[in-house]
């Protein structure tokens, strides 16, 4: 619908997006930490009026819709490629051959239980040496 944003980030990846929205003059980015009724409304008339914002959402709108194939065509290409290639091994993600040990990462917690454990009795070994010499 080629709709221009007005943009306020709350969390993690939002004010990226919208910062890089706006980088691109498909919006305003407004701080939610110190926004106004007025603030709001301006940056509200800003998009609205200013063709710019329409016509850059429109030329990136454009750009991303323009796809070689549709989601079907692409669906029943990658239907048809793991057929012609007998489940397309090729493409299975390593991890799903990993032992379970692994995959639940007991290799990992081992390691570490048995580095502090090894600390642990190196403290108690050092404070008994130091507790007889005192």
């Amino acid at each position: 619908a080629h709709v221009p944003i007005v943009g306020v980030p709350f969390l993690v990846d939002q004010p990226y997006n919208v910062k890089n929205l706006e980088r691109k003059g498909c919006g305003l980015m407004l701080d939610y930490r110190n926004l106004d009724r007025e603030q709001f409304k301006l940056a509200i008339l800003e998009v609205i009026n200013n063709p710019r914002y329409r016509n850059t959402m429109k030329r990136l709108s454009e750009l991303a819709l323009d796809q070689p194939m549709t989601g079907v065509e692409k669906a029943v290409w990658w239907v048809e490629y793991v057929l012609r290639h007998k489940g397309a091994k090729h493409l299975k993600s390593p991890f799903l051959d990993l032992p379970w040990y692994q995959y639940l990462l007991l290799d990992v917690i081992g390691v570490v239980v048995l580095t502090l454990c090894a600390i642990v009795l190196s403290l108690r070994y050092t404070i008994r040496i130091i507790g007889k010499i005192v």
